[in-house]
């Protein structure tokens, strides 16, 4: 059956109907020639409804530093646009009964209900729209669905399967389900009901505003509760869905909000949503913390059967544009990028031949390298690379590169050096921010080097005959989790060549096509450049990957351990 076809089997006398009551009080706050007085009296008329809505007024939803004891006061105060919308979530609530649908969770669906409409009024106070009305429509547009189980309630058992999809898949779950979706029902319920046009329109057409020309202000509010839809959905999707990452994306594109100012959003929901429950008489359970469902997420993915390249890229494409510079601070960037430089090394030890070269994409890098040889003669390496870019990572590169620098010069392993920096970074590091990191010792007397891969692109080893041996992960990026064991691995170092990068190496664009180098591509052009000194050669493969493009999409940092060259 059509979705046309499925919704014309839905009569108006099938929908739920508000009190008599609240028809007449929302008719009469849309119609200016009532005056205050008026309208006070037939709000009075409903003692029940007149208790209900002062109790509402004033609680710390409205903020209303002092109480209001009338009606009168509460028009005052208020207004009539305000007060319609406060009497239409009153009949909404009330619409169903007390004897719900058997077998629904009706307090899950409300939960997300407000969810939705706290979310809108956020986005709204955003925009500088009208957030009464963006809430009330937020409380509103997913009614229809309801509905459609209150009308189909042997679908009931479909309700937490369509409740954990995201808004685009919940919408084809509808459809599969019964034949039509809830904006198509809400425009009935609507008309039946009698609501404001510009109400209306964006309840109806909150999922398909593009396709129609609509008033700015309409057509600004509909994008409104697309986007609280998909903000609520963060908080009740499925854990199979990267439903924070979509939610990002979708917001930003929609909205133009950045994903720093869309988190400040999400951190405000659950706190809001408590609020507006007791404020509407409805129970809600405890709201989870953004905060965990950030970090939730992040374990979630580490969790997956995914690589760990695949993890640090779904992290990173989460963090995107989170990192911006100041245009104000020129001086302040050239400070620090000059003190950043410093922190890298210098000199290769003489124990053995280490050379690195770091290309930042900004004046900042979120990159780095660094080797140094302690008192007792082993020689510690790392080259890691840090989510983001800018400066929040460019301070936590910092952060990185003091502590394994201190940490290994106290005289632990490697592995105890990890697992110390890694629940540092979990603790301390600013939301989501991680860090991918090849760490390395080298120990001169027996010629044996031990080499940690957590979660960055794999080491490259590559051997006098030629064959190249790749190292690939061994656990997750350091932030992630706490407590991970990282164990080495270990070989001779002889005559092999030890390559690390990051992946502005592999994402460089090269030939014709403009394909991404990859880990084949970077073998080849390794072994391109394999006859020159060390220095040289990272120098050389730089400038290669760097002189087709006018701009560098992300830092370049390359480290090698050779020691057959010259010695």
């Amino acid at each position: 059956m059509s979705a046309d076809a499925a919704i014309k089997l839905i009569k108006p006398a099938d929908l739920p109907a508000p009190p008599q009551a609240a028809m007449e009080i929302m008719r009469a706050c849309s119609d200016n020639s009532y005056t205050q007085k008026e309208l006070s009296v037939i709000v009075n008329n409903d003692p029940v409804l007149t208790a209900e809505l002062l109790r509402v007024v004033n609680s710390p939803l409205f903020g209303i530093s002092r109480e209001v004891g009338s009606i009168s006061n509460a028009i005052t105060i208020l207004g009539y646009k305000a007060l319609r919308n406060l009497v239409l979530c009153i009949a909404v609530r009330d619409a169903l009964g007390k004897k719900g649908i058997p077998g629904f969770d009706t307090e899950a669906y409300w939960e997300d209900a407000l969810r939705r409409a706290v979310a809108a009024r956020v986005l709204a106070e955003q925009l500088k729209a009208d957030a009464d009305a963006c809430f009330t429509a937020g409380l509103l547009q997913d009614f229809g669905l309801l509905i459609l189980f209150y009308l189909y309630p042997d679908q009931a058992t479909m309700w937490p399967e369509i409740r954990r999809q995201n808004p685009q898949q919940r919408l084809a779950l509808e459809i599969k389900t019964f034949g039509t979706t809830h904006d198509a029902v809400i425009m009935l319920l609507a008309k039946s009901w009698q609501l404001p046009e510009d109400l209306s329109v964006m309840l109806g057409m909150h999922h398909s505003y593009q396709q129609s020309e609509l008033p700015a202000s309409i057509e600004k509010g509909c994008r409104i509760l697309y986007c609280a839809d998909w903000m609520a959905c963060v908080f009740s999707g499925g854990e199979d869905n990267d439903v924070l990452g979509q939610s990002r994306v979708e917001v930003e594109q929609t909205l133009g909000l950045s994903s720093e100012s869309i988190d400040e959003c999400l951190e405000k929901l659950p706190a809001l949503v408590e609020t507006a429950a007791s404020a509407l008489g409805l129970r809600v359970k405890k709201q989870a913390d953004f905060e965990a469902i950030l970090r939730s997420a992040n374990v979630k993915l580490a969790e997956d059967n995914m690589s760990y390249q695949e993890l640090a890229w779904e992290l990173k494409k989460a963090l995107a544009d989170r990192d911006r510079y100041a245009e104000n601070a020129t001086r302040e960037l050239i400070a620090a990028q000059e003190i950043q430089r410093s922190l890298l090394p210098v000199k290769s030890p003489d124990s053995i031949a280490i050379y690195g070269i770091n290309r930042p994409a900004q004046m900042l890098s979120g990159d780095y390298y660094d080797f140094f040889e302690v008192e007792s003669g082993p020689v510690f390496f790392t080259l890691a690379d840090v989510a983001g870019k800018g400066i929040t990572a460019a301070l936590l590169m910092a952060k990185s590169c003091s502590l394994f620098h201190w940490l290994g010069k106290e005289g632990h392993s490697l592995s105890n050096l990890l697992y110390i920096l890694n629940n540092e970074i979990c603790e301390t590091s600013t939301r989501g921010m991680f860090v991918t990191m090849i760490a390395g010792c080298y120990y001169p007397e027996s010629d044996r080097v031990e080499l940690i891969n957590a979660g960055h692109l794999p080491v490259l080893i590559i051997k006098p005959d030629g064959d190249i041996v790749e190292v690939p992960a061994q656990g997750p990026p350091l932030g992630i989790m706490q407590n991970v064991e990282f164990k080495p691995v270990r070989f001779k170092l002889g005559k092999n060549l030890v390559y690390a990068f990051t992946d502005g190496i592999t994402e460089c664009k090269v030939g014709e096509q403009g394909e991404m180098l990859e880990i084949e591509g970077t073998k080849k052009i390794l072994s391109q450049y394999a006859n020159l000194e060390p220095q040289q050669r990272l120098q050389s493969i730089v400038e290669q990957l760097t002189s087709n493009t006018t701009e560098v999409q992300d830092d370049i940092t390359m480290l090698v351990l050779d020691n057959s060259y010259g010695r």
